[in-house]
């Protein structure tokens, strides 16, 4: 019997020890996550600031966009061109620069 108490006493140390080792591994990934959140929202505020300083405020995926590429004119709803979130072309169309696109003469990107 005193072997299956010894035995049974090392089991429990060895689950208080993971359970230990769990919760000081939970408590720094929440730390983790925590500091990720907060750069994600400044991150957020930032790109809410430059839409602000270089964009429009009122635009709509209905939006026809005209772009003049090698002369050949090229119109597409500003929602299609922002359908592939993160990509260049959403960056570009979104209208958070829409004031700093390069225009040519008739207002074509």
């Amino acid at each position: 019997m005193d072997e299956l108490e010894r035995a049974a006493n090392r089991l429990k140390l060895t689950v208080d020890d993971h359970q230990s080792s769990l919760s000081a591994e939970i408590q720094k990934l929440d730390e983790d996550e925590k500091q990720l959140r907060g750069r994600l929202r400044d991150i957020d505020e930032r790109k809410q600031q430059f839409a602000a300083e270089n964009g429009i405020p009122d635009v709509s995926n209905d939006d026809i966009i005209e772009i003049s590429a090698g002369g050949k004119i090229i119109a597409a709803k500003r929602g299609v061109l922002c359908q592939l979130k993160g990509t260049r072309f959403e960056a570009l169309f979104s209208g958070r620069w829409e004031q700093k696109l390069q225009r040519d003469s008739s207002g074509r990107i």
